[in-house]
């Protein structure tokens, strides 16, 4: 049916089917222009206003627009405020905004303050100047005239100027104070290269270059750097120091000085800590502490350990030997003596002092030096008896050495399991297997008395089995046993002789032409003997006396020796045992073989 109707379309006459066309053109014309002029607005409605998109040429800067975007992107620096805006585009140049009043600055965490910038978005950075302020939270604050920040490197130059004469970063307790400040916000690190001030809750610390991280508390500061406390009153010079601002420990790596109240730190290598004042040095250092009158002791060593609250440091000897150890050394310079070993303690508050590891000490303020030897030596004061003279010590030193104890001077030598000496009375005390050599002779005892002079020994006592021997020549000796012996002595030599108590003698007599040729031994209860250069003058013996007179030609060798004579020669110190005054020249003080079982002996 459809296909028929289409068929009697087509079945119409020509013309008409143009004139149909025509006429539907006509009325979609008439149609469009009236809908095209109904919406004119007729002469007598009201004027519309103008339009609200349609602006003139600005007047004056543009108010600034922050746009929509997500604010905390580490990469790209925020204009967050500002109270104008100049937006410069010039032809070949990165875009540049000039903004003033109250401008306001961020990336990520960190917020940038100042009087006005410019502002490079292209870029990422920005120029700031006046009263520039930069604030990471509640920890980090930074001050200065001008800024100069790179936000892609996210790297800040700060500069002194008009609004700030300085650059100020605080971190908590913590400020830092300079002219220029260089600072990478990624390492969270901070420097300064033409001088500057670190200051803490404890210490000012001031060099020409230094750096400083609020994250880790770490500075480091270079070239003429000193650092002061009030609190704890002392100053430390050095040319490099490393700081923490959180345990106020110094880390010490070059020529260093620490001075305080009455003691002087000199070291190259070490870790001070500032609040406790514990220091531990790790090169060669020196510590001296000067008391109320002046007098300085002096403690040296590989290494020490210092603790200014008990006052007591620790020196040691390197145990490598590549680092070619020293030993420790103690110096009393008032008293004129020295302690050394591989191991030492010095009390400062107590004045007391310990040697171990083949110590020695040397007394050296009565002519010729006093070395004493020992597996331990100490050292400690004692009160005088007497009030002390105007400028005069209140004290007097007293030493100790033990076990397998030895001394040496010029004059007079001597061995001990333990050796006292005091200085209050010049007084050497042996105990134990005490032997004492003077020229060619030798005193043993329970234990021996000796007193010191200037120059030499002045007298010497046995309190009880008092042995003496003297070589004359060849296997020949003049002996002498009591149960006392006391002995005076005139410029070393040996000028008179009491024995007391079981009195037994083996003596040779010299002849007038200095020759000998007779034995006389002899018992009784008391004996003097007066001696002139080193020559016999006069010998009594009393009360009783009974002996026997034989021509050496006829003396047997039972005969030669009292029955506990025994010359111990070779256990006698020397002089290389000893070195000079400061170091060891004796392989660190070795026994030889013979003194060691001469003390093992029961």
């Amino acid at each position: 049916m459809g296909k028929q109707k289409i068929k009697d379309w087509r079945d119409h006459d020509p013309k008409r089917v143009v004139w149909l066309l025509c006429a539907i053109f006509i009325i979609a014309c008439f149609s469009w222009c009236r809908q095209v002029f109904a919406q004119q607005p007729s002469q007598s409605a009201a004027p519309r206003p103008k339009d609200e998109y349609h602006r003139p040429e600005p007047t004056k800067d543009i108010k600034p627009q922050i746009p929509s975007a997500t604010r905390n992107r580490p990469d790209k620096v925020f204009l967050e405020y500002a109270d104008s805006m100049v937006k410069y585009d010039e032809h070949g140049s990165a875009e540049r905004q000039i903004v003033k009043g109250n401008v306001k600055f961020r990336q990520m965490g960190m917020w940038m303050f100042c009087d006005s910038a410019y502002y490079f978005p292209q870029e990422n950075s920005m120029d700031a100047f006046g009263h520039v302020r930069m604030e990471q939270g509640d920890t980090l604050f930074v001050y200065a005239d001008k800024l100069f920040y790179d936000g892609t490197e996210r790297f800040a130059r700060l500069r002194c100027g008009s609004s700030e004469p300085t650059v100020r970063l605080i971190n908590r307790k913590v400020s830092l104070t300079t002219d220029s400040l260089d600072y990478d916000l990624r390492q969270e690190l901070g420097w300064y290269a033409y001088g500057g001030k670190l200051k803490d809750e404890l210490n000012v610390l001031t060099s020409v270059y230094g750096e400083y991280s609020p994250a880790t508390k770490n500075a480091v500061f270079y070239h003429d750097v000193e650092l002061h406390s009030d609190e704890n009153d002392f100053n430390l010079y050095t040319d490099t120091l490393y700081y923490n601002t959180d345990t106020h420990i110094a880390r010490i790596e070059t020529p260093t000085r620490i001075i305080s109240d009455g003691d002087d730190i000199i070291t190259s290598d070490g870790f001070y800590n500032t609040q406790t004042g514990v220091a531990e040095l790790l090169s060669r250092s020196t510590i001296l502490h000067t008391d109320s009158l002046n007098r300085t002791t002096t403690l040296e060593g590989d290494s020490i350990v210092y603790d200014p609250v008990t006052r007591i440091s620790k020196a040691y000897s390197f145990r490598d030997e590549r680092k070619h150890p020293s030993p420790m050394v103690i110096t009393d310079t008032a008293r004129k003596a020295t302690l050394i070993g591989g191991f030492g303690i010095y009390n400062d508050a107590t004045r007391e002092a310990m040697a171990a590891e083949y110590p020695m000490m040397m007394e050296y303020s009565r002519g010729d030096t006093l070395f004493l030897r020992a597996d331990t030596i100490r050292t400690w004061i004692l009160n005088r008896p007497e009030p002390p003279a105007e400028g005069q010590d209140s004290v007097w030193h007293k030493a100790a050495a033990y076990p397998r104890a030895r001394f040496f001077r010029p004059d007079i030598q001597g061995v001990a399991d333990t050796i006292y000496f005091t200085e209050i009375d010049s007084i050497l005390r042996l105990v134990r297997k005490p032997i004492v050599w003077n020229e060619e002779r030798q005193v043993r005892g329970d234990s021996i008395i000796v007193h010191l002079n200037d120059s030499t020994a002045d007298w010497a006592r046995i309190p009880s089995r008092a042995m003496m021997m003297e070589h004359i020549e060849e296997d020949f000796y003049n002996q002498l046993h009591a149960d006392k012996m006391m002995m005076w002595f005139a410029v070393g030599t040996l000028r008179r002789l009491e024995g007391e108590g079981s009195v037994q003698t083996i003596m040779l007599p010299q002849e007038a032409d200095s020759t000998y040729n007779r034995l006389v031994d002899a018992e009784s209860s008391f004996l003097t003997i007066e001696m002139t250069d080193g020559k016999l003058d006069r010998l009594k013996m009393w009360p009783e006396v009974t002996g026997n007179v034989t021509p050496l030609f006829l003396v047997k060798k039972s005969q030669k020796l009292l029955p506990k004579a025994e010359w111990l020669g070779i256990l006698r110190p020397k002089r290389e045992w000893y070195g000079d005054k400061v170091y060891w020249d004796d392989d660190l003080g070795e026994l030889p073989d013979e003194l060691v079982k001469y003390f093992e002996q029961q």
